[in-house]
């Protein structure tokens, strides 16, 4: 049920909506949720944020995972207020990117 709730708000966050001002709110409970899924640190530069995804996706397929990550990085963007670079891992290796410059892609 979660999953399907942020796949809802990631549609919600899309880039096509993502130009008119975002729901903050709804972004700050999307982190919070994703706590249950994830941890996530900053690097030295503030720019760049390391998330690691926790045993819960170890059963998620790629478009889950995928979902996830796109959920995360438009919920970051919102309450930032731009995007950043968002490095994804699970299970000891590079998942994904979330990339300013390239959009969200799976590294896998």
């Amino acid at each position: 049920m979660k999953i399907l709730f942020l796949a809802l708000v990631a549609l919600a966050f899309s880039p096509q909506v993502i130009a008119a001002p975002c729901n903050k709110a709804a972004a700050q409970d999307v982190r919070k949720m994703m706590a249950e899924f994830a941890k996530w640190e900053l690097g030295s530069d503030t720019s760049k944020i390391k998330v690691t995804w926790n045993r819960k996706t170890d059963s998620q397929s790629t478009s889950g995972i995928l979902r996830l990550m796109t959920a995360f990085a438009d919920a970051d963007a919102c309450i930032m207020g731009y995007p950043r670079e968002i490095r994804f891992y699970r299970l000891g290796k590079q998942e994904g990117i979330a990339s300013p410059d390239y959009g969200i892609k799976l590294t896998n």
